[in-house]
C-alpha cells in the first residue's frame, strides 16, 4: 500500500513537471524607446552605437551607392507541456544609413505576421559522423594527448 502511494505521488509529480511552462529568449532589442532617440538625417553609426548598442547583424556591400543597414531582431516564445510554441513577443529594427554612415530610415516591426522567419538550416563544414564516429570517434584523440604529455 505504502509503495504505490510513492509511486502515485512520483507519475502526478512528473505530470505537473512536464506541464511546466518554458519561455524562451532569441535576440535582442532592448526597448524600443532607445530607437526613438535616433535622429534621423543627423546622428551617425557611432551614435547609434552609444544610443541603441551593437546590432544583431548588418547589411552592407550589395548598394551601388554605399548604403547599409543594421538589424535588430528579438523573439520570445511560449510553451506548455508537448504544446507548439507559441509567439509572446516578437520586435524587429532596421537602421539604415548612407554612405557617410549618416541615418537614413528607422523602420521598426512589432506585428510577428510582418516578420517571416527562415526555416532552413545552414551546414557548417566539416565531416559527419554517424552514431558510431560520435561514441568512439575521440578515443584516439585523448590517447594521442596522454601520449603527448607523456613524452615531454
Amino acid at each position: 500500500m505504502k509503495l504505490s502511494r510513492i509511486a502515485y505521488i512520483g507519475f502526478v509529480s512528473l505530470l505537473v513537471c512536464a506541464c511546466e511552462k518554458v519561455i524562451m529568449n532569441h535576440g535582442y532589442v532592448g526597448e524600443l524607446s532607445d530607437f526613438n532617440k535616433i535622429t534621423v538625417g543627423h546622428d551617425t553609426d557611432q551614435e547609434v552605437l552609444e544610443k541603441v548598442g551593437p546590432p544583431m547583424t548588418s547589411l552592407s556591400g550589395f548598394a551601388e551607392d554605399g548604403s547599409y543597414s543594421w538589424f535588430y531582431a528579438s523573439k520570445k516564445t511560449e510553451k506548455n507541456g508537448f504544446l507548439d510554441p507559441k509567439i509572446k513577443d516578437q520586435k524587429a529594427v532596421v537602421v539604415s544609413f548612407d554612405s557617410r554612415g549618416v541615418v537614413k530610415a528607422v523602420s521598426v516591426s512589432t506585428n510577428p505576421h510582418d516578420i517571416e522567419m527562415v526555416k532552413e538550416r545552414t551546414e557548417s563544414g566539416g565531416k559527419t559522423a554517424g552514431i558510431a564516429g560520435e561514441w568512439f570517434g575521440g578515443l584516439g584523440k585523448y590517447r594521442k594527448q596522454f601520449e603527448d604529455s607523456a613524452k615531454k
